[in-house]
């Protein structure tokens, strides 16, 4: 095994991305324009968004996925990013609330019938104690602001999607408190 190559043979990462372009490209768009996000799922592989809430100790976590699956044409470098909306920093105790796995050294390639079957990419937050949330984390607490780039480098496809994660019974429950609160 070559030292260019990942645990199952993969090629060094040799894209321009990053976890910086990855945030500045997410927030600016975000902030101009928000209608660029597609509400469609993408139809060449199937993408999935969850969010949780566990309680651990003393604290809450929120604890928000993306899955992509069922890749119906090749998939080659797949980079996953995404962000939540902006407003959840006053519920959050984190600095930033993008995630990437621009961090990967190696490239993770998809492709129909092929290993590996899917890609995800999660992150757990640590959510303020209840009386400092605002009761507006239930109108947003599901949007998820995803970048979905695969392809060669100079041909590379980048779908950008808004979805409403998919709460678990837990999470609902969880939010119920701000429910009656309006």
């Amino acid at each position: 095994m070559g030292t260019n190559k990942g645990p199952r043979g993969e090629p060094k990462r040799t894209d321009d991305y990053t976890l910086n372009t990855e945030r500045r490209d997410l927030t600016q768009r975000l902030l101009r324009n928000p209608d660029s996000f597609q509400k469609h799922l993408p139809d060449d592989y199937s993408l999935t968004a969850t969010v949780r809430v566990s309680h651990e100790s003393d604290l809450d976590r929120i604890i928000y996925e993306i899955s992509v699956k069922e890749a119906r044409v090749p998939m080659v470098n797949v980079i996953q990013s995404f962000t939540l909306d902006p407003s959840l920093m006053n519920s959050i105790n984190a600095t930033e609330l993008l995630n990437s796995n621009t961090g990967n050294t190696h490239e993770i390639t998809l492709g129909p019938g092929k290993e590996p079957l899917g890609l995800s990419l999660s992150r757990d937050y640590i959510l303020k104690p209840k009386a400092e949330i605002h009761s507006n984390i239930i109108k947003i607490y599901e949007d998820m602001y995803i970048k979905i780039s695969y392809g060669p480098n100079d041909q590379r496809t980048e779908d950008y999607i808004h979805v409403r994660a998919e709460p678990s019974p837990e999470t609902i429950e969880y939010m119920k408190s701000w429910k009656e609160d309006q």
